[in-house]
């Protein structure tokens, strides 16, 4: 998992919300983590089923 170093370099700040673009190996899970969010705020604010997956390249809001 490389969300750690993403959070670094691929998150932006627009207007109190955090963006993060995903990379291979990310998972909703792992991005709450790393950024303080739960599974469900992060599937709300981006409109994911829960059968949804992620994909390279997606912008996400995590915060």
């Amino acid at each position: 998992m490389s969300t750690g170093w993403q959070k670094l370099s691929g998150s932006k700040k627009k207007s109190g919300e955090t963006y993060h673009k995903v990379v291979k190996g990310d998972t909703v899970y792992a991005l709450s983590k790393a950024y303080g969010s739960t599974i469900k705020e992060i599937k709300k604010w981006n409109n994911l089923d829960d059968d949804y997956t992620i994909r390279v390249g997606e912008r996400l809001r995590v915060k």
